[in-house]
Parts: C-alpha cells; structure tokens; sequence
C-alpha cells in the first residue's frame, strides 16, 4: 500500500457530490478529505493469460495513505460506499487509472478494469462520465473493463441486463467478481458478462478440493459456451497456477503473477515477466 507518486486532485474537493460530503466529522470526512488533496492514490495489479503467459490487463486498486498511516480498502471502499463518496471514489480511480496507463498503452498494451458496486453500474449516466474521466486521460472505452464487487445484492435481473447492455453499447466489457464455491449469483451468469472472476478463497481452495475443482470445471464450460472467460485470483503459487491452468481457466492473477504496483513500475515489472516467459 505505497503511495503513488502523482499530482494532487482539487477538481474533485468542488465536485458537487464529494463538497456537501466535506462538512462530516469523523472517518467520512477524513475520506472525503484525503479524496481531494491527493492521499487517495491507485496500484495496478497484472492478469495474464494462462495459454501463453501473456500480460493482458490490470486491476485498479485504490490505495489511501493517511500520514503516517495506510489504511486497508476493506476499510476505507465500504466507508466510501456507505457515506456517499463512492462516485468520487470511482471517479479518482478511472481518472487517475486513464492518465497513468495511456502513456503506456503502446509500449505494453494492457487494458485496466475498475471496480464499481452495483449502485454505481446501474446509474444511466455511467457511460458519459466515464466517458469524460478516459478521454482527459487519452483511453478509449474499449481499454477499460468494469468488475461489478459483490457488495450489495442483484434484485433487478432486468435492470442489471440493460445496464450491462448499456456498457457493451459504449464499449466497455463487465466482469463479474468474487465467484466463490456454490456462489448465490450463480444466476447471474446468463447475463451478457464478459468473463467471471473466481474469488481467490475459491481459488486457495481448489489443489486440495475436488469438489472445487470440479465445479470450476463446470463453471468454465458454462462460461465459454457463452462466450465468456474465467479469471482466477489468488495464483500464488505454482502448484495453484498448474491446478488451476488444469482446469481450463483462462487468466491468472495473484501474487505469483505480481503484487499491485504503481504505475511506474510496471513496464519494469512487464520486461522482467516477459523475459521470463522467453527464457
């Protein structure tokens, strides 16, 4: 939880969802605060495809460094959700996210997915202000996944369809995330998602696990024959990543792969994986 290196974010204190919020005493506030004058800052973490270990995408992963403290994303993410700094949230990260990886778009091609509760991916005007935090960032829709968290329950099958419908519209994939063993949103995935993530509890789970494994297995045939990937989180070691590749998963991600990173440090990190794969 290093603090990236980077410019501070004023624009966001005059925001009119994040202003009234600065008023609020105790953590909301301290939140709402470090949001604007630049505590607030975002880590990368790879994912890359088991068939040929190629680098593919990262997760943007917010970081809050209070001085002298670093203050955990269970803590501060549900924080922001329940105080209403979820949008400024959001909207730090995918801005922050656009400026720090389109430099870098040519050299490593990675695309970036960005978590978002369902409040926020249900909004109508979700595509136009995402559309505004990657242009001033110079990426395209198409560059940056979303990956709906499992905070808050699904009631509206409806409305989830037509606002991931929405999205695919405007060119960005949706993820589903944290896909643990008998997950109660198995229902969700007839939805026009483009891949599901599997939890790393899950993962963790399945060297050891043969029920695990074997419904990780179903759950990839039902996905591709949707035309969906799987994701893994959580590879942190070899014995998960054979396991795992076993099972027909698509991507890895974990700390096998890499730990988050800052922005500068990942064409670093690239040339050394890369070097690795040739070797």
């Amino acid at each position: 939880m290093t603090r990236v290196a980077g410019p501070p974010t004023p624009w966001l204190a005059a925001h009119s969802e994040v202003a009234p919020l600065l008023g609020l005493q105790g953590d909301a506030a301290d939140l709402a605060a470090g949001l604007s004058n630049g505590e607030v800052s975002v880590h990368y973490q790879p994912v890359v495809r088991f068939a040929d270990r190629r680098p593919v995408m990262v997760e943007a992963l917010a970081r809050w460094h209070k001085p002298p403290t670093l203050i955990s994303p269970d803590r501060f993410v549900p924080l922001a959700e329940s105080s209403g700094l979820v949008r400024a949230l959001s909207m730090l990260v995918a801005t922050r996210a656009a400026a720090e990886l389109a430099p870098l778009w040519q050299r490593l091609r990675l695309s970036v997915s960005v978590n978002l509760p369902l409040g926020q991916l249900l909004l109508p005007d979700l595509p136009a202000w995402l559309h505004r935090a990657l242009r001033a960032g110079g990426l395209h829709p198409r560059q940056v996944a979303l990956e709906l968290t499992e905070t808050t329950e699904v009631r509206d099958r409806s409305a989830l369809r037509r606002a991931l419908m929405r999205l695919r519209e405007a060119g960005h994939r949706v993820l589903l995330d944290d896909i643990i063993l008998h997950d109660e949103r198995s229902w969700l995935f007839g939805l026009p998602f483009a891949a599901l993530k599997l939890d790393r509890s899950l993962v963790e789970q399945l060297p050891g696990d043969a029920h695990a494994r074997r419904e990780v297995r179903r759950m990839v045939r039902l996905a591709e024959a949707s035309g969906k990937q799987v994701i893994a989180e959580g590879v942190s070691d070899q014995r998960i990543w054979q396991v795992v590749r076993g099972l027909g998963v698509h991507h890895a991600q974990g700390y096998l792969v890499s730990r988050p990173l800052p922005a500068e440090a990942l064409a670093r990190w690239h040339g050394r994986w890369r070097g690795s794969v040739r070797s």
